[in-house]
């Protein structure tokens, strides 16, 4: 089984200094789904999971687009920009403003956990369904973060990105996080164990170039953010060669569709492009024999089978 996920950072669009649109405005969301997205899923056969903030859930037309990706498939996940909701929310006016914060280390752990809750209530509520999968913004999850949502009833987390240091903008270093799904350790965030929280992280792998340090995108994702085509096809093929059943999964944001929308895709050129990366890499994922599927499904499959859960590194 070769298994592929796709899941998108769901959020209000942003400029291309990535602070949230001024005024507030969710095209992304509202028109970049439906009109973009959708039609990529219908033609490859995707299964999306949408990790959706505060600020997504308190749009009625952004709600209504994703109670209808539910019916088609969709999987929804909570993704806590901790500054958008209570308690000790960082910004009442939302328009302008940057998100900086690593949740597991701007709060306490009970702060934390009462922000991951009250957005797990905000989905229940607007959309009719309890997410059991998460992301933290910026990547900033911890050992706390897992405990917290063993407790609310979650099954996945996705917020490890190995091979990562986050350390030098303030968060975490998850430079030691496996490369494929396992349900984490009591006492270790990195190691396999007896939590029933899964573990499944952005596929990553090596430098795109070996003497660059430092900065993010100097590393080899499976995001067609700043990843070729070609280099995307060579870190999928490098998985399924190194695992007998690989755990791919993909991550963007959902303004990187529309130009304007964040640094990365500023013209209608760079759109044009950045959605050709996208399909030629779904369209080779799906030759190379791999299965989209939500990572509430890989959860089943991999609670079904323990065993399996761990890849050796």
């Amino acid at each position: 089984m070769k298994t592929f996920c796709v899941t998108i950072d769901t959020e209000p669009d942003c400029d291309v200094h990535w602070r949230r649109s001024q005024p507030l405005t969710f095209e992304s969301v509202t028109f970049g789904i439906p009109k973009i997205l959708r039609p990529i899923w219908d033609r490859f056969r995707i299964v999306p999971v949408y990790f959706v903030t505060p600020e997504v859930m308190d749009n009625d037309l952004c709600c209504r687009t994703l109670k209808d990706e539910i019916k088609r498939g969709a999987e929804i996940g909570a993704h806590l920009h901790s500054e958008y909701i209570e308690p000790k929310r960082k910004y009442q006016v939302i328009a302008g403003t940057a998100s900086d914060e690593f949740p597991c280390y701007a709060y306490d752990t009970g702060v934390e956990s009462e922000k991951i809750k009250n957005l797990t209530a905000l989905i229940e509520k607007n959309l009719g369904i309890r997410p059991v999968s998460y992301r933290a913004a910026r990547y900033g999850a911890d050992l706390d973060t897992i405990k917290i949502l063993e407790k609310l009833g979650f099954k996945v987390d996705s917020s490890l990105t190995p091979e990562i240091n986050w350390q030098g903008r303030g968060g975490p270093d998850h430079t030691k996080s496996p490369r494929q799904p396992y349900f984490i350790s009591q006492t270790d965030l990195y190691s396999a164990g007896n939590s029933p929280i899964l573990e499944v992280p952005i596929t990553i792998s090596g430098k795109r170039i070996p003497f660059l340090t430092g900065k993010w995108m100097y590393y080899r994702w499976l995001r067609p953010t700043h990843m070729t085509g070609f280099e995307m096809k060579g870190l999928i093929a490098e998985f399924a060669g190194n695992y007998a059943e690989p755990v791919l999964n993909m991550m963007f944001h959902s303004m990187e569709v529309l130009p304007g929308k964040t640094p990365f895709v500023r013209t209608k050129f760079g759109q044009k492009m950045y959605l050709g990366r996208l399909e030629s890499v779904l369209k080779y994922m799906v030759r190379m024999g791999f299965e989209s599927r939500t990572l509430a499904a890989v959860y089943e499959i991999m609670k079904a089978d323990k065993g399996n859960t761990i890849c050796a590194e």
